[in-house]
């Protein structure tokens, strides 16, 4: 679609409406200033001033709020941003506008179908090395010309190129964007895609090697032996859109190049001997997320073990969710190494009977949950929860779990939805904690 007919199309009145009650209503994030969606956010006031200031140039985004994110010991925080409530709308759509010009760039490839692909190739031997390169600060090193150079091409609308000028050259908290895309809005991924197209093409075009990138993880799979002009090709197109690379030659670097025959994990697996499994790291953060639930039982007052078996099962399965296969389980559904879930299950019954629970909470296995979340469709099956088909009723037991359910009773449906989709976020939330930074 050509860019004008997409900006005409997604910053509609209607099209913004429609934006903000399927992607803003049910969320619960505020920006600086504090306001937050819900039944009583003024939309058709704000679509109104939304439509008039984008068209004629003069949108203005509100500074983004700052929170931190620890990446651990002696690492900097990672920045997230986080918009107004207003920008959220204008955003989401503008994310919808570039999907519609870039439909190339719109579906980043999920880890676990990338990982179906590499799981494939390192067992064609006709590979004998891997290259692993890790791009530093990849979302804070994306210039802003160059990107502005890339976009050129394909949007000529004067409106929309100011309107992305103005998103990703936007402050977060004090700090000034002179260069990168802010982390943590509806648009940083396509835009990082968009930056990357060409790249990616070259070297995806080549049938001596595989190329597999994930944001910043890239892992190449080579016919050589050893594809040092290979390492040393990538890392210079690399530095050529300003992006660096952690460099091959210094020690405990995360670049490495080596025999298909060694040991090397990517996105949260180890791949050894050809297989993938999983790295320890991944496994004890589940394990610690699993002790959380059943430890802190005892320390709630009038503690419901149906509630604790809830958020164990939820845990232990995952769920689906807006379509997406969401939690720990369905991350690592290519992994090959089945023992892990036999030591899981082992571990939440240790955990149970350490806490006294273990004659009051049966909870669900990742063994079996393992092998039920490979079927194709997951809609029939009760052993994994799919929030999507929930009826009203189930929509409203599952609140009088956490609420009062003579309250529960009083609600109309349409409030019962926005309670249900916002419990669910909060849930699907804490399940993402487990399977974050697998970088």
């Amino acid at each position: 679609m050509k860019a004008h007919e997409a900006l005409l199309s997604r910053f509609s009145k209607t099209s913004l409406t429609a934006i903000y009650y399927k992607h803003i209503h049910f969320t619960m994030s505020t920006g600086v200033d504090g306001i937050i969606a819900n039944d009583k956010y003024d939309i058709k006031s704000e679509v109104d001033l939304i439509f008039k200031k984008v068209f004629n140039g003069s949108y203005k985004f509100s500074k983004y709020k700052e929170k931190l994110i620890s990446k651990g010991a002696k690492k900097n925080p990672r920045v997230i941003s986080i918009p107004t409530v207003r920008d959220r709308i204008v955003l989401k759509a503008l994310h919808l506008t570039l999907q519609d010009i870039y439909p190339e760039c719109s579906k980043t490839l999920i880890p676990q179908l990338m990982l179906d692909d590499i799981k494939s190739q390192v067992k064609n031997h006709k590979y004998n090395s891997f290259i692993k390169i890790d791009i530093k600060e990849f979302y804070p090193s994306l210039s802003h010309s160059l990107l502005e150079e890339q976009l050129s091409v394909k949007i000529k609308t004067k409106a929309l190129r100011l309107l992305i000028k103005s998103a990703i050259t936007n402050p977060t908290g004090s700090h000034e964007s002179k260069k990168g895309v802010p982390q943590g809005l509806s648009i940083s991924n396509i835009l990082a895609e968009i930056y990357l197209k060409e790249l990616d093409c070259k070297f995806n075009d080549n049938d001596e090697n595989t190329y597999n990138r994930y944001v910043d993880d890239v892992l190449v799979l080579s016919t050589s032996s050893w594809p040092k002009t290979l390492l040393d090709n990538i890392i210079n197109e690399f530095n050529k859109l300003d992006l660096e690379c952690h460099p091959y030659d210094d020690i405990g670097s995360k670049t490495k190049m080596d025999k298909l025959n060694k040991e090397f994990d990517f996105l949260g697996y180890y791949i050894k001997s050809r297989r993938l499994t999983i790295k320890k790291e991944s496994t004890l953060r589940l394990e610690k997320s699993l002790a959380k639930i059943i430890n802190s039982h005892k320390y709630i007052a009038s503690a419901k073990p149906s509630i604790t078996k809830y958020k164990l099962d939820l845990r232990i399965t995952g769920c689906i969710f807006e379509n997406k296969r969401r939690g720990w389980l369905f991350y690592y559904s290519q992994m090959e190494d089945d023992t892990i879930l036999f030591k899981l299950d082992h571990t939440v019954k240790k955990l149970l009977k350490q806490a006294g629970l273990d004659k009051i909470i049966t909870p669900k296995k990742f063994v079996k949950a393992f092998y039920e979340c490979s079927r194709n469709k997951l809609n029939n099956h009760k052993y994994i929860v799919n929030f999507d088909g929930y009826s009203n009723s189930e929509k409203r037991y599952l609140l009088g779990q956490f609420m009062d359910q003579d309250k529960i009773k009083t609600l109309d449906d349409n409030t019962v939805n926005s309670l249900f989709s916002k419990r669910v976020k909060h849930l699907v939330k804490d399940l993402e904690e487990d399977i974050r930074d697998n970088s």
